[in-house]
């Protein structure tokens, strides 16, 4: 064997390159398939991830299960308590601090205090419909909100509902379950009411 031939892959039988400051040799094409290799496996394991519960693989608990189904029903009534029927099952309301009008499904129930507070996630005074471009990439227009939710209901209830944000609130499964099932029931009288359930078809 000449030193030639170890300076040539045995798998592709392709040329071998010298790494710099090494006296180690490598072939292209087996780095290049050790790439796809890693490539290909982490491209698995997030299919995989994602069938499991979302980006981060995790599944949700029973208790976050809840919360987003009560989440569900409240923000559905407080849109859907504000809106007008324009025809079959269409139902618009006006965005709280912007005024723009849209259909209720494309609005969002925004919070002035955030509801990241429990005690007033699911409070009536405390939710709007709002556009998605005032909540999401406004930040809720807090101060436009502060401002017409002082005129609607009062300074003094603003600040009780400052002050109870203060205050720990439950966060249990059970808490969840029955917020879904007080906002569900208010919803389904409001579908009587209006005559029409903007989430049928």
């Amino acid at each position: 064997m000449t030193s030639s031939d170890l300076h040539i892959c045995p798998t592709h039988k392709s040329r071998m390159f010298q790494r710099f400051n090494s006296t180690l040799w490598y072939c292209p094409s087996c780095e290049n398939s050790k790439k796809s290799v890693k490539v290909d496996t982490l491209h698995t394991s997030t299919k995989i991830g994602a069938k499991k519960g979302g980006k981060s693989g995790k599944t949700k608990t029973p208790r976050q299960r809840a919360m987003d189904n009560a989440d569900m029903w409240f923000s559905r009534y407080i849109r859907f308590k504000d809106s007008e029927k324009k025809m079959f099952n269409l139902f618009v309301a006006r965005c709280y601090t912007c005024g723009v009008i849209h259909d209720i499904k494309l609005l969002d129930a925004g919070h002035y205090v955030n509801r990241e507070h429990k005690t007033v996630r699911f409070n009536e005074d405390n939710a709007k419909p709002q556009c998605t471009y005032c909540n999401r990439y406004r930040s809720g227009k807090h101060l436009e909100f502060g401002i017409k939710l002082t005129k609607e209901i009062g300074a003094d209830k603003v600040d009780e509902l400052k002050q109870l944000s203060l205050f720990p609130g439950e966060d249990n499964e059970l808490f969840y379950r029955e917020q879904a099932k007080i906002y569900r029931e208010k919803f389904n009288q409001l579908v009587k009411e209006k005559g029409g359930n903007p989430w049928t078809k």
